[in-house]
């Protein structure tokens, strides 16, 4: 070996750990990129219509130069409908009413027509929306008949009104379990009266029916039991188109027979 060959390679053994110390430390270093929140929500929201629950998911990310973003996605929800939300799903309704009936028409001497009596009434209904319904209504009216002692003795044995009506019912408070509604109709009215008695020394007895236009309208209060079943209580103010004097020659006044009555009320929805 000579001299030239020797000093090659003591150059190389001299050069080798710096090469080494070199390529370690240009080894990549592990660096944060972002960092992650993530927070899950229970929530929960009732009203009159039912009750929602969803389970919301909140991610936060970080990233090194220190800006946030948020990302939501709802995971799931649950809606449980109200017991008022089931029975306005239900979209008709029949019910029946028993109660009492009064009439303030007196007679030409002042006499009135009548006491209270009974009231009975037999409705089915559609809704047209949530807060109106249409349909058929039957209502008797039967008060008690009085006597008019100013003129001799005279009886007002019967007074009757038989009404079949297009009705009507408002709901004001839709969606409440207790509920304010005006009640209200338009039909066809028969007014029937018997009436007997002394009149100038002599006793005279005739029975009367006439048919005519009747309307009424009221104010009802009603109270949810079930989303099926409902009960109430209602007032009605009718107006028969059937005069007085027509009803009885001798003593009827020329008006309009006017009613009032009262019913509590039992129903159900399907």
């Amino acid at each position: 070996m000579n001299h030239k060959m020797l000093a090659l390679a003591v150059a190389a053994l001299l050069a080798a750990p710096a090469f080494a110390q070199n390529t370690t430390s240009a080894a990549p270093q592990m660096r944060m990129v972002q960092e992650d929140t993530t927070t899950v929500y229970d929530v929960t929201t009732t009203n009159k219509k039912g009750t929602t629950q969803y389970g919301m998911v909140e991610q936060t990310q970080t990233t090194p130069q220190g800006g946030t973003r948020v990302i939501s996605q709802t995971e799931y929800a649950d809606y449980t409908p109200s017991k008022m939300a089931l029975a306005n799903d239900k979209k008709a309704e029949v019910s029946i009413g028993v109660g009492g009936a009064y009439s303030f028409d007196k007679d030409t001497e002042g006499a009135r027509l009548s006491d209270m009596g009974m009231a009975y009434t037999g409705q089915v209904l559609w809704d047209m929306s949530d807060h109106l319904a249409l349909g058929a209504d039957y209502m008797l009216l039967t008060p008690n008949g009085r006597s008019n002692d100013r003129q001799g003795h005279y009886d007002y044995d019967t007074l009757r009104v038989n009404s079949i009506a297009l009705a009507g019912k408002y709901t004001i408070n839709a969606w409440d379990t207790w509920r304010l509604y005006i009640p209200m109709g338009v039909g066809a009215a028969q007014v029937r009266m018997k009436s007997s008695g002394t009149r100038d020394g002599k006793y005279t007895s005739e029975s009367t029916n006439e048919w005519g236009l009747d309307l009424f309208a009221g104010l009802g209060l009603q109270y949810n039991i079930s989303q099926d079943v409902f009960i109430g209580l209602e007032y009605r103010y009718t107006v028969a188109f059937v005069k007085g004097d027509d009803l009885n020659r001798y003593y009827g006044k020329d008006n309009y027979m006017q009613f009032h009555s009262a019913f509590l009320r039992l129903g159900t929805r399907f």
